[in-house]
């Protein structure tokens, strides 16, 4: 993608974020705006989800939800703008050893007592490579969802956590499900997230294809976009990234002790 065009898109990207004050005010607004909670609903439809009903909802949209530094992050997030933290899982998704994150979930980074930084070796990506994230297993023999959402409770925050995949998969593809999941984010929610802009036009088409037309569409109708709230900072050194993919304290003990308890491998990590 021309550079130019990139920097351009990226700019109408960072508009989209509201700050957490900005967040705190406006939700309380648009929650209040009873007619404009009721087009949303009558766009949505049969496509409205429940856990929007009763209460303002602040959230994550994960494949599985992990309870790392940014997972905490969030959730004082969410309650500093009076709304209900929410995870929308997609449990449905495949597990394909190309993707980071998904590959991270079987293999956690961590601190050592000693200081050390290191990744934990606890999945076997060939073995699971295609399976749907539900369905793959540790090398302990453990479910790998069923082992994060036990690291939420040692967290000890508490979150609702919904498998949002039946959602995902009645609409169809991301290109026709983003519309109306955006559309949760008008006046029943914030989105925390971050919309990543690479110069690679590949990488770019999601943000670009899908995310940008669904809010340009939304506020064309609505006169609003819907509230998005930045996850994480821009222009991380490794060793900031490093930080939001790790756990804290009582999380990473538990892991640690876990991995030693199975003999799983530890393999250090060299941040510059």
């Amino acid at each position: 993608m021309d550079i130019i065009i990139l920097n351009k898109v990226e700019k109408k990207m960072e508009n989209i974020y509201v700050s957490l004050d900005e967040a705190r005010s406006e939700i309380k607004r648009r929650w209040n705006d009873v007619e404009l909670k009721k087009r949303i609903e009558v766009e949505l439809g049969e496509k409205f989800m429940p856990y929007f009903s009763e209460k303002p909802r602040a959230v994550l949209t994960k494949q599985v939800c992990v309870a790392d530094n940014g997972f905490i992050f969030y959730y004082y997030c969410a309650k500093y703008v009076n709304a209900e933290p929410l995870a929308l899982e997609f449990l449905g998704d495949i597990f394909v050893h190309f993707n980071e994150e998904k590959k991270g979930l079987g293999r956690p980074r961590l601190i050592l007592e000693d200081g050390k930084k290191v990744i934990a070796d606890m999945i076997s990506v060939k073995e699971n490579e295609n399976k749907k994230l539900g369905e793959c297993v540790l090398t302990t023999g453990e479910n790998l969802v069923d082992f994060h959402h036990k690291l939420i409770d040692v967290s000890g925050y508490q979150i609702d956590v919904h498998d949002n995949t039946a959602w995902y998969n009645k609409i169809g593809h991301a290109s026709d499900y983003y519309y109306f999941l955006l559309l949760h984010f008008v006046a029943h929610g914030i989105l925390f997230d971050v919309f990543q802009m690479e110069e690679d036009e590949s990488e770019n088409s999601f943000t670009v294809k899908v995310v940008l037309p669904a809010v340009q569409k939304i506020e064309k109708q609505f006169g609003l976009k819907p509230l998005f709230f930045r996850l994480y900072p821009k222009n991380q050194t490794d060793e900031e990234d490093f930080y939001w993919w790790c756990y804290p304290p009582a999380v990473n003990k538990k892991i640690i002790e876990y991995a030693k308890e199975n003999k799983l491998n530890f393999k250090k990590v060299d941040i510059l």
